[in-house]
Parts: C-alpha cells; structure tokens; sequence
C-alpha cells in the first residue's frame, strides 16, 4: 500500500530535486527519527528509476536495508538488494539497496557492481562517512564511483540523509572543509514533537544508584577498554540486579516494553536474571538475522516486554509499543546515545510519553551538546522538581540543578552560561568539566600524562558533627562559608568564597547542591550575606563520611562527601 506523503516531506523532496540540479556538492538531509526518512528516501530513488536512471543506497545495517528496500517497493518501485548478509547479490535493478561493505568488495573483485553507472548515491545513516580516510569502505565507493562518472561523461549526485549530524562529541559533517557541503533542511526532534509527530521524552527518576562507570577510560580508538567495564560490573553485580527490578516494576507499572541496552555480553545475562522469564530476549552482533527478525516481531506484538541488546538495536529497530529506555551501559559516542533515546520516540496508541532511565551518566557525559534530544531530557519538565530549577543568570531560561550548562537559547545559539565549568588556561574560556579540549582555541584540557602520575592515598573519615558559618569579605563585604567537619581522626576544614561568578558556581556545585535542602531556591542570592544566614540558619545536611587526601603539609582535603542515603 503506498503511503502518502506528510506536508513537510514534500517539501524536502522538493528542496532535494532543485538543489541536485544547481549543485554538484553531496547535500545532506538532517531528519530525526521518525521523520519518515526510508519515505523521503524511497520518493528520492522512484525520481531516478522513472528517469531510466540508476541509483545505489547504502546502509551499514542489515535489517535497515531491508526495511528500506521494502517501503521502497510499497511505493511502487523495483528494488534489489546486494548485502552478503542477506544473502543477496543483486545488481541488476535500476536501484540497489546495499551494504558498504559487500559493495566495495564487489569493485575490488571487479563484479558486476563495480561497474553500474550510478547517477545517485544515497547514505542512509550518513555520519558513518569518514572523510578525512580516503581507505575507509564509504570513501572508496565515492570515489571509485565518482572517477567512473568523470571518465565517462555522465552526471553523478551524492544524497545524505541521517538524525544525527555529527561525528564524535558533536563535531559537524556539514561544512566546507566536511565532506557535505550543505544542509538541506533539518527536521528535529523537538519539532516533530511539537506537530505530534513524536513521543515527548521524560527522563526518569528512580529510587536505585546508577553504576558509576567514571573511572572507566577509553583506549586509543575512543572507546571505553572492555576489561575495565568488566571490572566495574563485577563489583556492581547485587546492584544490576536491583537496577532490572526496579524497571521491571516501573514496566509492570502500565508501561508497554524496555530497550535494555546493556555494556558487554556477559552484562546482558546478568542483566536477564533479574527480569520475568519468557519475557525477555538478547540479541548482539551476532544474533542471526531470521532470530532477530523473530524477536523483533515477537515484541512489536507485546509478547516480549525486554529487549537487551549490547552494540546493537540503535538504528533499523521499528518496535512503537516500546515506551522505556533503559541505559546501563557508558557509551562515548553521542550518536548511539541520541539514537537509542530515538527508539521509544516513535507514536503509538497506547502511549503518550516515552521514559528514558540513565543509570550510567551518559546525560552528565553528554551534557554539553547542542542536540535537541539532549537538551529536552535537560530541561525541567512540567509539573516536575518546581523546587529544583535554577534560573540562568543571561537567558532566564529554568534549569535543572543538575545542569551544567544553560540550555537557553539566544538568537539562535545555546546560551553559553555554565553553571559548572574548566576554564580553559590558554584563551579563559569557560568549558564544560568533561571536555578535554577548549571549544574556542582547541588547546588540550586534560594532562595526557596524568595517568603517568603515581596514584595519591586518600582517606575514609567518619563525621561526627558538623559546623557553619559565615565570614564577610574584606574588599567585596561578600559572604565567606566556612565548614569544619569533626571527625575520628582530626577536624576537617573547607572554605568557600564568593565575590568572583567562578566562585560562585564552584561554592553552589560543591557545597549547596548537596548540603542544602532546596538548594535551587538560593542560586541567585550566593553573594549575598543575609540570604546565606538564612540558609544556614534552615539547617544543612551534615555528611556522614568524608573521602580525602593530604596535601603537601599532612593536612586532609575533601575529595568527595558521602551522606546517609536514608537522610
């Protein structure tokens, strides 16, 4: 049955047919999830078929190509399909849906794909090109194919199209030094959302810890090292558990299914042991394809309420019904994270919001990303944390308390308040305490030796009583905070000031966002002597163990504050 097209897609279609005849440069399509981007890729491809023409699609995954060579056939097309992994080798249909990888090995065997006259490329997926490697699959296909078109003689077009616009954290591939020159529209999240197009996203608060996966580093490739994720779980056994029962009861709650996405393959079994039984299946890298599609439709129909899923289930998964995400895996790359949010995005009967449990950071990771599913699970939600919201001292715009930068918007750029930062030593730019290299100069952030330093011996000291209070600045008459923790070993001192805006956001990081009740009700009043009296003066949360070191005269500082979790 051929679907009809929504306003907007029209009008991307249109937008692509005028500037692939003006221009020569790849054009990119910047569309959500849910945008209908296999529909908008479909017409695409029907124009080049009618014209006589041939064109080629390419998609790293398996079921995507699939699924995009079907709705291209519903929409009265003739597709063929060459991927070795669906057993196909197709060359001979004006339009081919294939992998990159079965293609370029089919021009380095010199087959009879090697030789088709493409006047069109689609990517699906696009932010998978590699630019910069003239070696990797992606580039070689260009360029084998676009040496072919100028010798000779006929017109070639490169088209991509992809919901997330970037490689790594957030650098662009559209520019005039990247490898497409131009965006010809961009279909948001957030905006689909605003036509009912989308689910809202709400991220969850839950009653269980998340792992802490901070001390976990990447290896030269970017990724997180596999035997240090393993020791993290290892330790945190009792605590995967609690995590999966607590979704459990969160599903069992009214909610329609969970993407469990999970860090290793063991995890995902550990991950199962805790949920209902025939309720869940696994699927990796190495599920086979008529097993997958089995699950995948065994979900789709509600008899399977888990998925858990481990480098995989980011992008070709169409399951509706699913209306929770669930991350117990650290991922480094904002891609896959956007992506996996996107899969309980999509619209369905029974639901009216899509729920978004991060037991891993990744927000807090990714924080600093002008992505717009970012910054909506950023965003205070309605009706929720009234006493939790801060707002920014630019824009106005309210924030979560957990916030490190604004997620504003001023004349069409994020706000570039942070409410946490590093400043740069280079250039003084203020980053985000994450980034290891400045935004605006590039220089390095974070010592690449510091992991040649010898480890610092830190202490437990249990806290037996607290004390508070205020001194006045000499010069600015603002406040001075001054803690002293008694404890079993010697009293612990710590200092806050605030006459400068960095000190400011270092004393309410550091100290207000955990010691004060309603802490986001005294952001704006940090400099001011009488509001802090009333702060302290209402009480505040003494922590029960303090981690330290010592510093170069045998005196303890405070590395970390650790507090009662029944306070």
């Amino acid at each position: 049955m051929i679907k009809q097209l929504r306003p907007y897609q029209v009008e991307v279609l249109s937008k692509l047919r005028q500037r692939l005849k003006q221009t020569t440069h790849p054009l990119l399509v910047n569309a959500s999830v849910g945008s209908g981007k296999s529909l908008i890729l479909a017409e695409l491809l029907l124009l080049i078929e009618r014209a006589g023409w041939r064109a080629l699609c390419l998609t790293m995954n398996s079921t995507l190509i699939q699924q995009n060579a079907e709705t291209y056939n519903l929409q009265g097309g003739h597709a063929g399909i060459y991927c070795a992994g669906l057993g196909a080798k197709d060359a001979g249909h004006a339009v081919i849906f294939g992998s990159p990888h079965s293609v370029a090995q089919g021009i380095r065997n010199k087959n009879e794909i090697s030789e088709q006259p493409f006047r069109l490329i689609v990517v699906d997926e696009a932010h998978n090109i590699n630019p910069s490697d003239n070696d990797t699959m992606y580039m070689r296909i260009m360029n084998h194919y676009g040496l072919q078109a100028q010798t000779e003689g006929y017109s070639y077009r490169v088209v991509g199209l992809t919901g997330t616009p970037y490689r790594g954290k957030g650098i662009s591939i559209v520019g005039h030094d990247q490898y497409f020159k131009e965006e010809v529209c961009n279909i948001s999240t957030s905006w689909l959302i605003e036509q009912g197009f989308l689910t809202p996203p709400r991220f969850g608060l839950t009653h269980v810890d998340g792992i802490d996966f901070s001390h976990v580093r990447v290896d030269s490739m970017g990724k997180f090292k596999h035997k240090e994720l393993e020791e993290v779980l290892a330790k945190n056994e009792r605590l995967t558990g609690e995590i999966m029962r607590e979704l459990v009861s969160i599903i069992e709650g009214g909610r329609q299914g969970a993407f469990v996405f999970a860090s290793t393959r063991k995890h995902c079994i550990e991950c199962a042991k805790s949920l209902p039984d025939g309720q869940w299946a696994i699927v990796t890298g190495d599920t086979p394809h008529e097993e997958r599609k089995k699950i995948l439709r065994d979900a789709k129909n509600g008899h399977i309420k888990y998925l858990i899923s481990v480098g995989c289930l980011n992008v070709g998964v169409d399951i509706p019904n699913y209306d929770v995400c669930c991350w117990v895996r650290p991922t480094e790359s904002l891609v896959l994270y956007t992506q996996g949010i996107g899969r309980v995005l999509r619209l369905h009967p029974e639901k009216t919001e899509a729920i978004i449990l991060d037991w891993a950071g990744n927000l807090e990771r990714h924080g600093d990303i002008d992505d717009p599913i970012i910054n909506t699970a950023l965003a205070p939600q309605e009706g929720q944390e009234e006493d939790f919201c801060i707002p920014c001292y630019d824009c106005n715009t309210l924030n979560k308390v957990t916030t490190r930068r604004c997620i504003g918007v001023i004349e069409k750029k994020r706000c570039d308040h942070y409410f946490e930062f590093k400043e740069c030593p280079a250039c003084q730019t203020p980053n985000d305490i994450v980034s290891r290299e400045c935004r605006s100069c590039e220089a390095e952030l974070i010592d690449p030796n510091a992991k040649l330093k010898p480890i610092v011996q830190t202490y437990t000291l249990d806290v037996s009583h607290s004390e508070f209070w205020i001194m006045k600045h000499t010069k600015t008459q603002t406040p001075i905070i001054n803690c002293r923790y008694i404890t079993n070993d010697a009293d612990v001192f710590e200092c806050y000031f605030t006459n400068t805006e960095k000190a400011k956001n270092v004393f309410y990081a550091k100290f207000v966002r955990s010691q004060i009740e309603n802490a986001s009700d005294y952001y704006l009043g940090l400099a001011n002597i009488e509001r802090m009296n009333t702060m302290l003066a209402k009480g505040v949360k003494s922590p029960s163990q303090l981690v330290c070191n010592k510093d170069d005269y045998g005196k303890y500082q405070v590395i970390k504050k650790v507090f009662d979790k029944t306070v």
